[in-house]
């Protein structure tokens, strides 16, 4: 594979994917769903409050809704270098994939990693100390998607 260019807008779209739909459906659920619930909560009981206490507590949990809402929103914006473009050079070979940026040189073996999922754009590769790799589709060799896929089958 030659030079992997992942623009800063895809690196985005992944980390979206991945927030909301790469985890167990109890938890994609919960992060879709419980932002707008907990804002409604929030405003009926402001609507409701009887004393102080009541309408200060509704206050805060209209707050926790917005902030739960745009929690990913929140993280793209401070975390900008999370999302910065260097651009690696993964070698996919059917035994370990090396990874070379500049003048570092990584080889992670496939007996590293935890799990592999193949998602509609990309392969999300995670390791067993739980940090993730993400290839778009896009950019591997057919040669490069057929080690991926049989180490997928042979999990």
């Amino acid at each position: 594979m030659s030079n992997l260019k992942i623009s800063q807008a895809e690196k985005i779209k992944i980390f979206l994917n991945e927030y909301y739909f790469g985890n167990k459906s109890y938890n994609s659920i919960l992060r879709i769903v419980a932002g707008p619930v907990i804002l409604i909560l929030g405003f009926l009981m402001y609507m409701h409050g009887n004393s102080k206490l009541g309408i200060g507590y509704s206050g805060f949990i209209i707050f926790y809704g917005i902030y739960y809402s745009l929690k990913p929103f929140i993280i793209i914006f401070i975390q900008k270098s999370r999302f910065k473009n260097i651009d690696p050079n993964y070698q996919i070979q059917s035994d370990k994939i090396i990874i070379q940026s500049g003048k570092s040189k990584s080889e992670l073996y496939y007996s590293e990693l935890e799990n592999i999922l193949k998602r509609k754009t990309y392969f999300a590769l995670k390791t067993k100390s739980k940090q993730g790799i993400y290839l778009p589709v896009r950019i591997l060799e057919a040669e490069e998607i057929d080690i991926l896929d049989r180490l997928k089958k042979n999990q």
